[in-house]
């Protein structure tokens, strides 16, 4: 890596510390798993969501190289994940809540709820997500 990349990645990384920083009380109190994410090598989350994913600690999720190749298990949700994250992370600027299968660390998929919110952080963009397993629904024939 150039002295520019180091640079920059180093800013990376003092901004998810500042921003775990400030969101401490919710990621350490909220019922829902938390994450912040601005690339796949740019990301934090609360233990809960580590653990809710198959993980032991936060710092071993946040170590995962790739997100959607890693947490949405199979092309259809990927495609989904990505695409709506790009359109209203950094198209339109809005909040969404979506639904995918997320792949544990240990191969178990889980289905979960996000609800994902845009933000700017030293004129940066953000996903900060919250997070919950739900149970499908079935359907009787």
């Amino acid at each position: 890596m150039d002295q520019q990349a180091l640079e920059h990645d180093q800013q990376h990384e003092e901004w998810l510390a500042a921003i775990a920083s400030q969101l401490a009380p919710i990621f350490d109190n909220s019922r829902e798993g938390v994450y912040v994410y601005l690339d796949d090598r740019h990301k934090i989350c609360n233990d809960r969501l580590a653990k809710m994913w198959g993980y032991r600690s936060a710092a071993e999720w946040a170590a995962t190289p790739d997100f959607l190749e890693t947490f949405v298990a199979g092309q259809p949700d990927r495609v989904q994940v990505s695409t709506t994250y790009h359109k209203h992370v950094h198209r339109e600027l809005t909040a969404y809540r979506l639904r995918y299968t997320v792949k544990r660390k240990d191969g178990r998929k889980i289905r979960v709820e996000s609800q994902t919110v845009p933000f700017a952080y030293d004129g940066q963009l953000f996903a900060y997500a919250f997070v919950r397993e739900v149970a499908e629904r079935t359907t009787k024939s």
